[in-house]
């Protein structure tokens, strides 16, 4: 899958998506957990409304610099010691 395939996506398909998708990492802004995920060769941000109870949007990029936000958390160990 493209990124510009998920964008074409409707908000569902888009949520079946990335529920089998792997989950890197998570921040919280205000009454939103941000979650990250990775599918194929782009990122994925789930806000997830807390007092609402409910996603509200997502947000996909190929950008990595937009994964500055998230560099605290990920763990980049396995990557040089060759696991």
């Amino acid at each position: 899958m493209t990124l510009y395939e998920f964008k074409l996506m409707d908000e569902t398909s888009q949520a079946a998506m990335v529920w089998y998708a792997p989950h890197i990492a998570e921040r919280h802004l205000g009454d939103f957990s941000i979650l990250l995920f990775q599918i194929d060769g782009f990122y994925v941000e789930l806000y997830y409304n807390n007092r609402q109870n409910k996603i509200d949007r997502f947000r996909s990029f190929s950008n990595v610099d937009l994964l500055t936000p998230y560099l605290s958390q990920i763990d980049l160990n396995g990557l040089f010691n060759g696991k």
